[in-house]
């Protein structure tokens, strides 16, 4: 007979270099309504400088720490009970790209990919983590060939985040590459994206990727430089003031200009300027070394740098496609979400992205 769920209270958790941040999601399902998501606990916390570092875990110890006061082992916040969780693996140590395999779907088998996934790997295969996933679309049914979505990060950064999970008394259902999770949240689950690409413009505090998403996949992504650390860094070297003072300026004025600090403006424009760069090379080269690719007619923004005031609008001016900070939490399917939830989602995409795939568990039964 079939027994309570076994994965009750399963959710996500992002590790990033700055903060951890945990969000858990009920999944519901009724009559009237059909799927959406229940919202439980949001929770985060700062990391100290050096806990981690481009993705690598420096200080273990406080990084579980961290992760343990988040669980309410620690202090005066409610436990969470579940020890279920999928985290996340950072997007500076992983690498992931759709490939196209020319045998049939019904025929693919592990070595086919792990042979395929040689040749366009940067790591020694010898020494990664390997996951992959069929994604051919209807259209592919009568393919003789077969898009897959290949998945690898170094074995060594795997362990790293295994260990501190487990250290934390957690049992990971899955470590998933960051874009994916991102994926997950800001592209529209009921949506048909048909003869049109999406751009994903993640924008955190210590790194910003881009993910362009076609042909209801992930095709690619690439790390940019501007983020918001970048930011602080350059106004407080060439504004000459201390670190606070620039976040304050950044969240302040964003793209525009401020009358006691008249080279603030000029600053941000540089490396704003620098971030349009860089998005139009990743246009050019998915247009340039991807076969039949739809155009990209929309930049969906997120991390909390997206909410920079005036920044949408020159994107949107530059590279001339719309871009607009997106909703997290649309995939929730729940219509009360405010202006002030879409934005306060914006820095926790990933970790919402994560939740979602979590909250799947929670249908899986014990026999």
């Amino acid at each position: 007979m079939f027994l309570e769920n076994i994965f009750e209270g399963a959710f996500g958790l992002s590790v990033s270099d700055a903060a951890v941040k945990l969000i858990q999601l009920k999944k519901k399902n009724g009559p009237r309504r059909g799927v959406w998501y229940e919202l439980g606990e949001i929770r985060q916390t700062t990391l100290p400088a050096g806990s981690l570092a481009n993705g690598e875990i420096l200080q273990p110890d406080l990084v579980r720490e961290k992760i343990s006061h988040l669980l309410g082992r620690e202090g005066q916040r409610k436990t969470i009970k579940s020890a279920w969780v999928v985290a996340n693996l950072p997007v500076a140590k992983t690498f992931l790209k759709l490939i196209e395999i020319a045998e049939p779907a019904n025929q693919i088998i592990a070595e086919t990919v792990e042979f395929e996934a040689a040749k366009h790997l940067p790591f020694d295969t010898k020494e990664v983590a390997l996951d992959w996933q069929i994604v051919n679309t209807e259209e592919d049914a009568n393919s003789a060939s077969t898009k897959i979505l290949i998945g690898a990060a170094p074995k060594s950064v795997v362990d790293s985040y295994l260990k501190v999970l487990e250290d934390a008394g957690l049992h990971p259902l899955a470590l998933e590459i960051e874009d994916l999770s991102i994926a997950r949240a800001m592209i529209t689950a009921q949506k048909s994206y048909r003869g049109e690409a999406r751009a994903i413009l993640d924008l955190g505090a210590s790194r910003s990727s881009v993910i362009i998403y076609d042909k209801g996949s992930i095709q690619f992504s690439s790390l940019v430089g501007v983020c918001g650390d970048v930011i602080d860094t350059a106004l407080t070297q060439r504004l000459k003031i201390d670190r606070k003072t620039a976040e304050e300026l950044k969240t302040r004025n964003g793209l525009s200009y401020d009358l006691k600090n008249p080279n603030y403006l000029k600053v941000v424009s540089e490396l704003t300027d620098k971030l349009i760069d860089e998005l139009r090379d990743v246009f050019a080269f998915y247009k340039d070394h991807f076969p039949s690719p739809n155009p990209i007619t929309h930049i969906t923004m997120s991390g909390g740098l997206s909410a920079m005031k005036n920044l949408d609008k020159i994107l949107s001016q530059k590279m001339r496609v719309t871009a607009y900070p997106g909703n997290a939490w649309k995939n929730l399917f729940n219509p009360e979400f405010t202006e002030e939830d879409r934005v306060r989602g914006l820095p926790l995409t990933s970790a919402i992205g994560l939740a979602l795939r979590a909250a799947e568990w929670h249908t899986q039964k014990a026999i």
